[in-house]
């Protein structure tokens, strides 16, 4: 609090050095009249993101609609902060009271009702991951938890119902050190815009770096992602005029327009963002904003009566909108039809309305809610919210609030073999840290097990049929990469580089006489064709990013890197076995049969084995013809999966699968005798 009044007299000081009550300085800034257009703008930013999310076509690139709230919020605090600090009254308290005014109260309402419906809707593991998700929220790091567990084995972000607070979070922790950044450059000598140019500019530089190299991180890490607020806040405090006409103002609002309505209707889940491609949101939102200060015909029809009132709720709007959406896709079948898309647009329209006249508007009234009772709100209401959060991460999400029966369904999800980070990846093969596979009895290796995740799942099966034989193996295995030599995937990014992970076990396959058989495992189906049986980002292969993306593409690019893979094994005395594709279902096989069970309705897993042949034509082709040319054994684990016409999900009461495609422990084990057959050579062989 002393230094809040100390930089707040320092700013009064230096302000009274200019010698007179409005400076050039303060009249250059944008004026502090209430703008209707800027709500509007709201209205354009969270209706794209509403759209987009209840999957309403056209709206694919609805997302952006985030960066353009990232630009209004920007604009809006430099110009109150640059104004201030020009009239000598900033002061941080004053600001941090207003900034709890106008989050704090809905979104802690958001978080109490979105924890109260969970308890009725979702099972344990999720709402254990609900806890820990409000426990970032309310401490304003929900972007830095979303980040760490939106990797490739992380829960589906369609179940994550506060994963939209991630933006909240980058606000605040822009609000957190922009006034201060403000605030030195100003005692500095008024270099505000230097500095904020130059900050916009290295965060801009920080996201082209990393929207390719670590795409996770470009999304939701504050720093690449401050260039869009500091944008907005350049244009508040920077020396651009006014439109001198209004022909001028409708050139660049239209352009904005143009800009914005380019990244809605033409970005999709594929597109690389943020990064440049931010830019188009960004500078349309910028343009439009600019425009409005000399008045336009898009500033006309942004401040008419429906866009103000939808742009006034926008908040609210934004934070109830993604639970509903939410838990209506956590008990329907996912699939959005008309109906349903319209009734949640108006179910997400009707509570930010409530939240907007009950809870917002009562706490903005400064007079009612002073500085000293919105720091006691917001500490009270954060701890309430990290002792509910951490209730339900602590007790495994109350797991008594369901039969056991359910429990222990939903428990299967976690039920996959890992390996430990040490063993797993390029480090561990470069450093020859591949851990132990089948019998631990001091032999030397005699088999490799290599793939991607599928060979991490399938660790059980080769554990007890090693065991039972008295063989020791490796394993060496990258998630997401499938043993196609000299082929990478190019849905993932640059430095998750396959082929040098290949390469290098090949490596150390060169430096290990002993082992004598290697065992081939990935995601073939998905290598083969490119699409996935439960949606999401398409896979694709190739040598660089230049290839041509199609399925035939793809096909023909598996067969190549298949044939060079199986064929320099061979020319190395290795034995080849082919693991043939694990079935892959639609949706997450464990979570699916908990919510039957729980809810009372169908799971909705059926999968024939005529389905999955006809997925898998191209991968069981290509393995044939690896076994006619260059002898290499295959195994079919459908052939027991499947053996009864449809894909079996359980046994004996336990899932056989951890995820829609992955197998669980149990599901490991039904291969075991299937994999001690393929491995008696290997005995024979050694002896």
């Amino acid at each position: 609090m002393d230094a809040a009044n100390s930089l707040k007299k320092e700013g009064r000081s230096i302000a009274a050095t200019l010698s007179r009550p409005a400076s050039p300085a303060a009249k250059a800034l944008p004026s502090a009249a209430y703008r209707r257009d800027i709500d509007g703008l709201r209205a354009l930013a969270v209706l794209p993101v509403l759209f987009y999310h209840v999957d309403l076509w056209p709206f694919s690139g609805g997302f952006v609609g985030v960066d353009i709230f990232f630009v209004i919020s920007g604009y809006l605090i430099g110009s109150i902060i640059a104004r201030e600090l020009a009239e000598g009254r900033f002061s941080l308290t004053a600001f941090y009271a207003r900034r709890i005014r106008r989050i704090f109260p809905a979104l802690f309402a958001t978080i109490a009702v979105t924890i109260a419906a969970g308890s009725l809707i979702l099972l344990p593991l999720d709402y254990r991951a609900l806890g820990m998700s409000a426990v970032a929220t309310v401490l304003f790091a929900s972007n830095l938890y979303f980040a760490r567990h939106s990797g490739y084995f992380g829960s589906a972000a369609e179940e994550a119902p506060l994963l939209h607070t991630w933006s909240l979070a980058v606000e605040e922790q822009f609000y957190i050190l922009f006034p201060l950044l403000m605030l030195c450059a100003f005692r500095a000598g008024g270099r505000t815009r230097l500095v904020i140019a130059s900050t916009a500019l290295l965060s801009f530089c920080a996201a082209m770096l990393l929207v390719g190299r670590a795409p996770v991180l470009a999304f939701y890490m504050p720093f690449p992602r401050a260039w869009e607020l500091l944008a907005g806040a350049l244009l508040a405090t920077g020396p651009l005029p006014p439109p001198r006409s209004r022909r001028a103002a409708q050139l660049c609002a239209f352009g904005g327009i143009a800009l914005i309505g380019w990244a809605v209707f033409g970005f999709s889940n594929a597109t690389a963002f943020p990064g440049p491609n931010a830019l188009y949101p960004v500078l349309g939102a910028m343009l439009i904003l600019h425009a409005g200060r000399n008045g336009s015909a898009v500033g006309d029809m942004l401040g008419s009566a429906a866009p103000v009132a939808v742009g006034r709720i926008s908040y609210s709007l934004y934070l109830w909108h993604w639970p509903i959406v939410v838990f209506w896709t956590y008990r329907t079948d996912g699939e959005w039809r008309l109906r349903e898309q319209a009734l949640v647009i108006l179910l997400s329209l009707l509570a930010a309305a409530l939240s907007w006249r009950f809870i917002e508007e009562p706490f903005r009234q400064a007079r009612r809610f002073t500085a000293t009772r919105a720091f006691a709100f917001a500490g009270a209401m954060a701890a309430a919210g990290c002792g509910a959060g951490g209730l339900l991460y602590f007790s495994g999400g109350l797991p008594m609030r369901v039969t056991p029966t359910v429990a222990a369904l939903d428990a299967a999800s976690r039920s996959m073999a890992y390996l430990p980070e040490r063993c797993s990846g390029m480090a561990a093969v470069r450093h020859r840290a591949l851990c132990a596979v089948g019998a631990h009895n001091g032999t030397a290796p005699s088999f490799l097990l290599w793939g991607d995740s599928h060979a991490h799942a399938l660790k059980p099966a080769f554990d007890q049929a090693g065991d039972a034989l008295g063989l020791s193996g490796r394993i060496a295995s990258y998630p997401a990469c499938p043993t196609l030599l000299g082929l990478d995937r190019l849905d993932q990014p640059p430095s998750h580089d396959c082929s040098a992970f290949n390469a290098q076990v090949l490596a150390m396959l060169r430096d290990s006489p002993t082992i004598h058989t290697v065992f081939l495992v990935s995601r073939w189906g998905l290598c083969a064709n490119g699409r996935r049986p439960e949606g999401g980002i398409p896979c694709y292969l190739g040598r660089d990013a230049d290839d041509d993306r199609s399925i035939r593409r793809d096909a023909w690019l598996f067969r190549l890197g298949l044939k060079e893979t199986v064929a320099t094994l061979t020319a190395m005395g290795k034995r080849v076995i082919l693991v043939a594709p694990i079935p892959e279902f639609r949706r997450n096989v464990p979570e699916s049969l908990a919510r039957a069970e729980l809810y009372s309705e169908p799971a909705g897993l059926a999968l024939s084995q005529a389905d999955y042949l006809r997925r898998q034509r191209d991968v069981l082709a290509a393995f044939d013809q690896m076994r006619r040319r260059f002898a290499a054994d295959i195994l079919y684990p459908h052939q027991l999966l499947c053996r009864t016409g449809q894909c079996a999900t359980m046994a004996h009461g336990v899932p056989l699968y951890a995820d829609d495609d992955h197998l669980s422990r149990q599901g490991s084990l039904l291969l075991s005798r299937m994999v001690y057959r393929a491995m008696r050579p290997v005995g024979a062989q050694r002896k």
